[in-house]
């Protein structure tokens, strides 16, 4: 592509510039953008590189001119080992079925910092849209799928500045709004156990509002956060109870970040003698169908999973389609209270009196 003359117009680079700069076909430029599981990694790379080279971007009305459907949609989880989960899969899956795709999962841990590979063989191998469990922090991957321009959506997490399409909850909200109905009770001395924060939002939007919390009410208690190696270790929650009740005993409410944290919590303290929530108020997240069925029923916030699922679904089809879906939708996540929260016990150490 010659270099513009002083004054006159600059000339927007064509199919046939890329095609000729990266040494392929125009038919094979139209492919990578159009198809892009159909050209082999390395070349579509190629043809990535040098486009963005010359400021190459092709016209969105390319879309139209793609010769075959796999109507493959792909579903990027962290797990399905926890409920909510498998209820965002059931919800995305079912709608998607309606209008005739095929949902395709893939389960890539809780690192989403890392997902880049794994994700990218799922569009090679046909996937036309992603829906991708909380933000994506793999750069490679964000570009790769800027690049490619199949719509995506990410879920779980209210994330406005995202630049993909988004159907979330505000977790910092919630937590805001259990730590605030816990300091009503009269609590003031908490302690958190919180998922793997680095590289997971949800967890980390969890942990910021239980600090931002705790310094807005002016509650004057430690830091307590415990933070898990994982996202499924109840040992590590029971631990955490057991070491509360031994090293902190003035702990009155124990934040859990997950119901299922919640719910070892309670089953150890009771083991160790103390009574829920007249010695120790917990909660939970997600409400899960177990956490009602605990002695006593868990407090914890209502994620919608089924209802985030079939949004997403919603999404993507409009997207697919050529329409214009909302770009970030938050759905609400209400605070169910149950029996595993009360009132603080007298504080001993004060002679009987209670906590101001």
């Amino acid at each position: 592509m010659p270099a513009p003359t002083p004054g006159s117009p600059v000339k927007r680079a064509s199919v046939k510039d890329v095609a000729q700069a990266a040494g392929v076909s125009v038919a094979t430029v139209s492919r990578s953008f159009n198809l892009p599981q159909t050209v082999r990694p390395e070349l579509r790379e190629r043809v990535f590189a040098t486009a963005e080279h010359l400021g190459y971007s092709p016209n969105p009305s390319a879309k139209a001119l793609r010769l075959q459907r796999t109507r493959i949609v792909g579903a990027v989880f962290p797990s399905m080992n926890h409920g909510i989960y498998a209820q965002m899969l059931n919800g995305f899956q079912t709608e998607l079925s309606r209008e005739g795709y095929l949902t395709v999962l893939v389960t890539v841990g809780f690192d989403n910092t890392n997902i880049h590979d794994p994700v990218r063989r799922l569009v090679e191998h046909g996937a036309e849209a992603l829906m991708i469990v909380g933000q994506i922090e793999d750069r490679r991957l964000v570009a790769y799928l800027e690049r490619t321009r199949i719509p995506v959506v990410c879920t779980y997490s209210k994330l406005p500045d995202n630049p993909f399409l988004t159907v979330g909850v505000d977790n910092y909200d919630a937590v805001q709004r259990m730590v605030a109905y816990l300091h009503g009770l009269g609590h003031r001395e908490f302690a958190m156990i919180c998922g793997r924060t680095q590289t997971n939002d949800r967890q980390r939007a969890r942990r910021q509002a239980f600090i931002d919390t705790m310094a807005s009410l002016r509650i004057d208690s430690p830091l307590r956060i415990f933070e898990a190696p994982d996202h499924t270790s109840t040992d590590f929650a029971a631990g955490v109870t057991r070491a509360l009740h031994t090293e902190h005993p003035e702990v009155t409410a124990l934040v859990c970040t997950s119901d299922m944290y919640g719910i070892a919590a309670i089953h150890t303290a009771q083991k160790m003698g103390l009574d829920v929530p007249r010695d120790l108020s917990i909660t939970g997240f997600d409400s899960q169908g177990v956490s009602a069925l605990t002695s006593p029923e868990l407090t914890t916030i209502a994620v919608p999973g089924l209802q985030m699922g079939q949004q997403a679904a919603h999404s993507i089809l409009l997207a697919m389609n050529g329409d214009t879906p909302v770009r970030h939708i938050d759905l609400e996540i209400p605070l169910v209270i149950r029996e595993s929260c009360g009132p603080p016990p007298y504080n001993r150490s004060f002679s009987g009196t209670r906590p101001t």
